[in-house]
């Protein structure tokens, strides 16, 4: 075997795991709409109540501000978002509880950083595994964390496509999906940091199958 194939970086093309929707994009339509109302609202109350306005007419009148404050918001976080690009997972082969050192690969469509107004030379990446508790009910869901760790802490390039690293997953902790009643079940999370946001991606862990 040549000193090229035995140091080639692995091609990992079998499977891609997409980024959690964020729900900026749905903030900026609700805040819009709330601004249109809140427009309408507090100009009907400022023709009603002429030179003299009480208290709660003054803050009718004044509530698209905070309408605009929202849209402003919503705005930011999506620009923060775009910056990171679109965020795919990619990995070879189905994960598993003990499984070791299983090559995986974060790529960027576009490159990192792209559109940015003052780029930087490199960005620094924080990221974790996490496996979540998840209970159900009717009147709420509540999450609480069974086990998580740190992935070694990274600077990333502007303008970079990809970059590789490794998953290993401790054996005593259960595989994904229900947990006997429906109400209960097992979310395994990569769930990363950089450029001001916070993006996750589900990973699938399941029963290792005897080969």
């Amino acid at each position: 075997m040549s000193e090229l194939t035995a140091t080639a970086r692995p091609k990992i093309t079998r499977r891609y795991i997409y980024a959690e929707d964020a729900t900026h994009t749905n903030l900026l339509v609700a805040s819009i709409v709330c601004l249109l109302m809140t427009t309408g609202f507090s100009w009907g109350a400022a023709r009603q109540c002429g030179s003299v306005c009480v208290t709660g007419e003054y803050l009718l009148i004044l509530s698209p501000i905070a309408s605009i404050m929202l849209v402003a918001y919503a705005c930011w976080r999506i620009y923060l978002r775009k910056r990171l690009g679109r965020l795919v997972l990619q990995l070879p082969v189905p994960l598993h509880p003990g499984c070791r050192d299983v090559p995986a690969a974060l790529t960027f469509t576009g490159g990192l950083g792209q559109g940015m107004r003052q780029p930087a030379a490199d960005y620094p990446l924080t990221w974790e595994v996490a496996c979540i508790h998840v209970t159900s009910s009717a009147e709420e869901i509540s999450t609480s964390t069974l086990w998580s760790q740190e992935l070694k802490r990274r600077r990333i390039a502007h303008g970079a496509g990809r970059v590789d690293f490794t998953l290993s997953l401790p054996a005593e902790l259960p595989r994904s999906g229900p947990l006997g009643r429906s109400e209960f079940k097992i979310i395994w999370k990569l769930q990363l940091k950089m450029l001001g946001t916070k993006v996750s991606f589900v990973l699938p862990v399941k029963l290792a199958t005897a080969s």
